[in-house]
């Protein structure tokens, strides 16, 4: 049996919309769980490659921040 098989509960025809409804809440909060996951491991490894970039190619904080104001500067508002 499947881990995620959940045992056949007797339920009649009023409950049914009622567990269907908070079995969709658990399944959507799962995929939230897993999408934020998903996000900071994503984040790590880009953080990771700018430290790196930024280390091979000399870099500077006061250099990223000056192209992180003129970048801010240029979008239109």
């Amino acid at each position: 049996m499947p881990a995620n098989a959940r045992p056949a509960l007797p339920i009649d025809d009023h409950e049914a919309p009622v567990v269907r409804a908070i079995h969709a809440t658990e399944r959507q909060a799962q995929r939230a769980r897993r999408a934020e996951t998903a996000r900071l491991r994503q984040r790590a490894a880009l953080l990771d490659l700018l430290a790196q970039t930024m280390v091979e190619l000399h870099i500077s904080m006061s250099e990223l921040n000056a192209a992180r104001r003129a970048r801010e500067a240029s979008k239109p508002k």
